[in-house]
């Protein structure tokens, strides 16, 4: 998932979005992220700040709702 991270890293927040939704809440289990790999894309979203911060409280919407 390492070019997830590169994605979240520099892309717009838009396309950010699009892919936290689609390996969120809407991909195959086999293709879903771990916990570590969400608390990653956390840190980098809030490390980009501005528009997403919003991005990685979706984040950790995500692990809160996991129970992580």
């Amino acid at each position: 998932m390492s070019a997830i991270l590169e994605l979240i890293r520099t892309e717009s927040p838009g396309t950010v979005a699009e892919t936290l939704d689609f390996f969120l809440y809407e991909c195959s289990l086999d293709e879903a992220p771990d916990a570590a790999e969400v608390a990653e894309w956390r840190a980098a979203l809030v490390a980009r700040g501005g528009k997403f911060i919003r991005l990685a409280e979706v984040c950790q919407t995500w692990l809160d709702e996991e129970g992580l």
